[in-house]
């Protein structure tokens, strides 16, 4: 934060000047403790700048004694995969209280290259929500695709500067980095710091730890808790999965109560969800329901959904109710139920009716599916004997 910034805020803080917004007499959940508390919630510009009583503000939620929670993200997913467009996924779920979404696009870059990178971030530049970008560090997915481009460590370099591209997207061929294939090091060189997102399915255990030992600190492929658990032991933050087809939730989180495991290190993630499905069970919403409904505490499960993905992927602006992060707020009358009443981004109210923006697809990035043409002797089976 600069110093004119500073100079703004602190004087909210310090009730020298009033905020634009005022939660009043919200119930607080703190994640840093795991406990709840009472107070006013005072934000300015987008950030919460204190938290207590006595605050004067231009605009008032009273909020009667409900719960106030930071946003929740998704730590890992396909926009791709939801068939809808961008912004229109982010709009929708972003209404279930999910204000930040970690993105892999390797879908489509796998189909256009870097445009592909480009479409997403710039349809989703206008969401209501913090739409962050993993670069994808398989195109192709395999050295046997046949896909429609190439997307090399060289081709990274422009996108690392960005604060919307947070390291690489998952690594799904393992082999080539247990193999120390040049141009896989080569990519997982460059990210300087940046979060390693991985893809490492049914490894044996020295493999695991030597894929873990090459700085890839994230998994969302664990189908059962011996294997999470596994992951966690190498030091990797694992990503509950609850998607549409891939459902691994229930598994994992039943092991984390039976072993009595600290979830520091989990976070939760859909991976691939379908529009239907968010809209008839919620989105991160559904998996916090799910894992409290589990038994596991509300503690734990609302630590999941926000602080403990934020700080796997530095996001030191997100992920609690405290001076100087994001004002990306929920307002929940049950917390166990995950009955929202409210959501904001940056402080402001993410309406329902309101119209979602949503940009014209380039013309370039349509028609990419090219087929040959069908002959009627392409349907022609051989005949392997007679009966």
């Amino acid at each position: 934060m600069n110093r004119n910034l500073y100079s703004k805020l602190s004087k909210v803080c310090l009730k020298e000047s009033p905020a634009d917004l005022i939660f009043k007499d919200a119930n607080i959940f703190d994640v840093y403790t795991g406990s709840f508390y009472g107070g006013d919630v005072a934000v300015k510009q987008g950030y919460i700048v204190g938290i207590g009583q006595g605050f004067r503000g231009n605009q008032i939620v009273d909020c009667k004694g409900k719960y106030l929670f930071p946003g929740f993200i998704d730590a890992h997913l396909h926009l791709e995969s939801t068939m809808v467009s961008p912004n229109e996924l982010i709009s929708t779920a972003a209404l279930c209280g999910t204000t930040s979404f970690i993105v892999d696009p390797h879908e489509a870059c796998n189909v256009a290259g870097a445009a592909g990178i480009d479409y997403i971030l710039q349809q989703s530049e206008k969401s209501p929500a913090n739409v962050y970008v993993m670069l994808p560090s398989c195109v192709p997915s395999t050295n046997i695709d046949d896909n429609g481009a190439t997307f090399l460590a060289k081709d990274m370099h422009p996108y690392l500067e960005s604060p919307r591209i947070l390291g690489l997207g998952e690594v799904m061929d393992a082999q080539s980095v247990l193999r120390i294939n040049p141009e896989m090091w080569n990519k997982l060189e460059s990210m300087d710091g940046k979060t390693l997102d991985g893809h490492a399915p049914f490894l044996e255990k020295e493999a695991l730890q030597a894929y873990a030992l090459s700085g890839i600190r994230t998994d969302h492929e664990a189908v059962d808790f011996p294997y999470a658990l596994e992951q966690v032991r190498c030091g990797m933050h694992v990503h509950v999965r609850e998607g549409s087809a891939a459902r691994n939730l229930e598994a994992i989180v039943k092991g984390i109560l039976r072993e009595h495991i600290d979830t520091r290190s989990f976070s939760f993630c859909t991976d691939d969800k379908h529009i239907e499905d968010i809209l008839e069970e919620g989105h991160i919403s559904h998996s916090i329901r799910k894992a409290i409904a589990l038994g596991l505490p509300v503690k734990d499960a609302y630590q999941m959904a926000s602080i403990n993905t934020a700080n796997c992927y530095h996001l030191e602006h997100l992920g609690a109710i405290s001076p100087g992060k994001q004002a990306d707020l929920v307002l929940l009358s049950d917390p166990k139920k995950v009955d929202i009443l409210s959501v904001y981004h940056k402080g402001k109210r993410i309406e329902k009716e309101e119209k979602i923006f949503i940009p014209r697809c380039p013309k370039d990035l349509k028609k990419t599916v090219h087929c040959s043409p069908l002959k009627a002797e392409d349907f022609h089976l051989p005949v392997l004997r007679r009966i």
